[in-house]
């Protein structure tokens, strides 16, 4: 629309300078007006130019905002992954940790009970070693005379008859 007008007022000027005077100055005057017609068209093209420049400029800014928070929003959420996980390892650490000293103190307390038991089955062992020693030994018995009693006479016969027995009873100390 401005540009149109632009050529319109540029076309008059020439044709006004064509009736007045020579034919050379209406052409100078024409051309004038067309360079002056293009100057205005270049500068509007520029001015139209520079702002599809800025509004580019604005969208690519825009977008690479968003880029960046997008970007930022990830980063931020493999931090906050990263946290749980760290704070999982250091739960599981500290349980670990937790257990280890558990086991500890059980195998102190086995070894503890291992030592006492020990203790107390040596002193038992002792102890009994003390009592057998005190008590006199129990006189050994022989065991009793099978053949003197079997082979013992019978009143009906006499000593002469069964001298074997005589000499097996003197044997063993023991008499009629």
């Amino acid at each position: 629309g401005a540009e149109r007008d632009e050529l319109q007022a540029v076309a008059g000027v020439a044709g006004a300078a064509g009736a007045d005077g020579s034919a050379a100055e209406g052409l100078e005057a024409a051309a004038a007006g067309f360079r002056q017609a293009a100057a205005q068209v270049l500068s509007a093209v520029q001015q139209h130019a520079l702002a599809c420049v800025r509004e580019e400029e604005e969208a690519m800014a825009a977008l690479m905002a968003k880029a960046v928070a997008t970007q930022s929003a990830r980063i931020d959420l493999r931090l906050s992954q990263l946290d749980q996980l760290c704070a999982a390892v250091r739960s599981q650490r500290s349980s670990l940790e937790h257990d280890r000293h558990v086991l500890f103190a059980e195998r102190l307390s086995l070894e503890r009970r291992k030592i006492i038991a020990t203790e107390q089955l040596k002193a038992q062992f002792q102890a009994k070693q003390q009592q057998q020693q005190q008590q006199p030994e129990p006189p050994q018995h022989e065991p009793p005379n099978m053949v003197a009693i079997t082979l013992a006479p019978s009143p009906a016969v006499k000593a002469e008859e069964a001298p074997d027995v005589k000499m097996h009873e003197a044997h063993n100390g023991s008499g009629q």
